[in-house]
């Protein structure tokens, strides 16, 4: 987001003035009438097994840069806490600031390891207390995603993390970028033959939906993300002759610290079949406590890894808590955009597979997508089994169809296509219906148990599929808009942990069928 942004924003400002903002709707209403020396660290880049050490270096280095050469005199091998007094003499009558960015990332890229997290942990609640504790200080920031029992002393820290008075601090609202990149969205809308409505609607997908606000008002555009993808075009309004075009790519997620959390706090878990389902639910119901909460090592939830680290938002108060204070809302919760779930998807998909990486989840998943855009059932089953056959077996060996049905979801749900669970009408559920711009899916899926292999008893399980969906009129409350209606059915296999047979119905192609070979993981 742009926590990182407006701390160089503050730094900047604390240290020179407004001087370099001439042209901003800062110049000339900046309150400080001084500068002050600035100690400007960013805790991401402090990536040292030996925390303390890297700390001490980090601050000696930022000490330095805010004018207080005299650093270099201290005496390296004396302990941490007298280190961090030698920097207190140091600044003894000297009004200073503190921009502190990413405190947490110390803690989160260690939640695999719970000794290595509580060493840092314990470093980071000295420093806070001698920070809490100096004179002098000026004014202090300190960002992060994740709120740690432990590290924080004091009553008297302000936590503007759901305050309605900085809910669009660190992004930008819709009304910011109509008005601010007016030349930017007409250029883009006609290099990508999209009119601007279509365009605003796709970057709404990909880099809106972001709320830090307890009344789930204010709803805001990432701001990295969106200035990436306007980047070619900003070449091209200077008279750049680039041939670049903006591309809707995961601008953001590549290198958020979101995606450090949830990777080691997926490596010190054991996830059950039913945990990773729960992990997969597009929309949850989410408390306050969970949203602002300070958490211990042992007692983080997925919920809290979610909501904290940024892959699910805040998409409105639930109605029966609509009424209440702050303090005693729950909040509808959902995946924030595509730029976000197309990582989280990657993320979880690297856990469960053996060895696949998440940039080969994502190649698959690209794969599974484009043969469902190109209506190749075949090629789509096979691309799904591709990261099936890599799946840990303690995940599997009790994983039942809604494993299966989640996960294809999963697998295939984009920008382009959507992909709703168990949808139902008023004679049953389907287990999934899959909407692309030109195709209407209505997927049931059967289970083939044991160890039998045999195609006539996966033409039973086909026909009975088909059967369902024909007698449930699955898709009959769907409009379908111009678009061809497909039945489709899939048979997983229980000897094979895959899909093993799949059959499509329409109109215009009749019936199509195929049985496919288990995949192997050397076959990716």
């Amino acid at each position: 987001m742009g926590k990182t942004f407006i701390c160089s924003q503050l730094a900047d400002l604390f240290a020179h003035g407004d001087v370099n903002f001439e042209g901003t709707a800062i110049y000339g209403n900046w309150p400080e009438t001084k500068c002050y020396p600035v100690i400007n660290l960013s805790f991401i880049n402090i990536q040292d097994s030996d925390f303390e050490s890297a700390l001490r270096g980090a601050l000696a280095k930022a000490f330095i840069l805010a004018g207080f050469s005299e650093v270099d005199d201290i005496d390296w091998n004396i302990s941490f806490r007298l280190f961090l007094g030698r920097l207190r003499a140091l600044i003894q009558g000297s009004e200073v600031v503190f921009i502190i960015d990413d405190y947490d990332h110390p803690l989160t890229s260690r939640l695999d390891d719970e000794e290595a997290f509580n060493s840092a942990r314990t470093t980071l609640a000295i420093f806070y207390a001698w920070l809490h504790t100096l004179p002098g200080v000026r004014f202090a920031l300190i960002t992060g995603i994740m709120r740690f029992r432990d590290v924080f002393v004091g009553n008297d820290i302000q936590d503007l993390s759901m305050d309605p008075d900085f809910a669009d601090w660190v992004g930008y609202t819709k009304e910011e970028l109509i008005t601010n990149y007016a030349p930017y969205i007409e250029t883009a809308a006609q290099v990508l033959k999209l009119s601007q409505a279509e365009l605003l609607l796709r970057l709404e997908q990909y880099y809106g939906g972001f709320c830090f606000d307890y009344d789930a008002g204010v709803k805001l555009y990432c701001p990295d993300a969106t200035n990436k993808f306007f980047a070619p075009v900003a070449r091209k309004l200077i008279g750049d002759k680039t041939k670049k075009l903006p591309v809707f790519d995961h601008y953001w997620m590549a290198s958020s610290n979101a995606v450090v959390a949830l990777r080691y706090y997926l490596r010190r878990k054991q996830l059950t079949a039913d945990e990773v389902i729960e992990l997969c639910r597009q929309n949850i119901i989410i408390d306050r406590s969970t949203i602002l909460g300070p958490v211990k090592f042992a007692d983080i939830t997925d919920l809290q890894i979610l909501f904290q680290s940024g892959y699910f938002t805040l998409k409105s108060v639930t109605d029966n808590t609509r009424e209440l204070p702050p303090s005693e809302r729950c909040y509808n919760a959902t995946l924030t955009n595509c730029d976000i779930a197309a990582q989280y998807a990657a993320v979880l998909t690297s856990y469960l597979s053996n060895g696949v990486g998440e940039s080969g989840v994502s190649v698959c998943f690209y794969r599974a997508q484009k043969a469902l855009l190109a209506d190749d059932i075949e090629r789509t089953c096979i691309s799904i089994n591709e990261l099936l056959c890599n799946f840990r077996y303690d995940v599997m060996a009790n994983a039942q169809e809604n494993f299966y049905r989640t996960f294809i979801a999963l697998s295939l749900r984009s920008d382009l296509i959507t992909v709703t669970e168990e949808c139902a009408n008023n004679l049953g559920r389907c287990d999934l219906v899959i909407a692309t711009t030109h195709c209407l899916y209505a997927v049931e899926l059967k289970r083939l148990y044991g160890d039998s292999d045999k195609k006539e008893d996966k033409l039973q399980l086909l026909d009975t599929a088909e059967q369902q969906i024909l007698d449930k009129c699955y898709l009959n409350n769907i409009p379908a808009k111009g678009r061809r209606v497909i039945s489709v059915q899939i048979v997983i296999s229980d000897h094979f942990r895959q899909l093993t047979a799949w059959r499509a119905s329409d109109k215009l192609k009749g019936m199509r069928q195929g049985f496919i070979e288990p995949v192997t993981a050397e076959a990716m």
